[in-house]
């Protein structure tokens, strides 16, 4: 049988283990919260939130989770995350 390709957030998260959708949905709203000017699409089968430019991604695996924010998201709070390994060049 062939797995049909989500073509929106919404889908992407009803296809995701049964485990992750509550909290995947859970991180759709905070960043609909902190970014309400944003949009959400899939950009490489990866649910982002743009304005302007890409903000967040975050996706769902077999066994985890991850949150992906980029440099220009980091930089508002790069003074919190100075004792971090990051990589962002944009925020030294």
């Amino acid at each position: 049988m062939t797995k049909i390709k989500p073509a929106t957030v919404s889908e992407y998260i009803k296809a995701a283990p049964d485990y992750a959708q509550g909290k995947l949905n859970e991180i759709r709203s905070i960043l609909k919260e902190v970014a309400p000017n944003a949009t959400e699409e899939l950009k490489w089968g990866t649910p982002v939130m743009i304005e302007k430019r890409i903000l967040f991604s975050y996706t769902a695996h077999k066994s985890f989770l991850t949150f992906m924010p980029t440099g220009p998201s980091i930089i508002p709070v790069k003074d919190e995350l100075a004792n971090f390994k990051r990589s962002c060049s944009q925020c030294d």
